[in-house]
């Protein structure tokens, strides 16, 4: 059987791509082209005569923008509601502004939030020699058991997690009290 020496469509000259090429050239796996595909923020890529999806310049441009929103902290819901509003004729850009001024409040207060926690632990540190002394009547480990709750009100996951999943309410522990908290992420 002959190997055939037909080049792959590319995305020199304006050309289409195959799913494989598509996904090299813009870093992402194959599966994300799908499901960008499945939850409509990409166009349903042509075929070849053989079946194989052709991925144009413009939706190779759309994934470039979808995932500099990501990069930016964007949800695929808010990125979707993004892809609407320009879509229908509505500049997004308001949106997107004012979006991002949110997401830097609450990098300030996650940061705020880490510098306490950082100072704890500094705290702690230099308290673990004098906690160590107790190690014998530790079940596991002294300095955590001895320790003194933080002030912290409340130890979460990053906000911007770059691999959020479904919007599901996230279990945490608040260190003053001991009690567990259910939250929406």
């Amino acid at each position: 059987m002959m190997k055939s020496t037909a080049k792959k469509p590319e995305l020199q000259s304006g050309r289409s791509m195959l799913a494989g090429a598509a996904a090299r050239e813009l870093d992402v796996g194959i599966q994300t082209l799908h499901f960008y595909e499945g939850q409509g923020l990409i166009s349903r890529p042509p075929r070849s005569g053989s079946g194989y999806r052709l991925y144009t310049p413009e939706i190779v441009e759309r994934v470039r923008f979808i995932r500099k929103a990501q990069a930016l902290g964007f949800s695929l819901e808010e990125i979707k509601e993004i892809l609407g509003l320009a879509k229908r004729g509505t500049s997004p850009c308001g949106r997107v502004q004012a979006a991002l001024g949110e997401k830097l409040r609450e990098v300030d207060r996650r940061l705020e939030e880490l510098r306490g926690f950082r100072a704890e632990l500094a705290s702690l540190i230099g308290q673990a020699a004098e906690l160590s002394k107790y190690d014998g009547e530790a079940r596991v480990c002294s300095i955590v058991e001895e320790s003194p709750p933080l002030s912290v009100t409340t130890i979460t996951k990053p906000a911007l997690s770059r691999h959020r999943r479904r919007e599901k309410p996230v279990t945490t522990q608040t260190a003053a009290e001991g009690r567990i908290v259910r939250r929406p992420r």
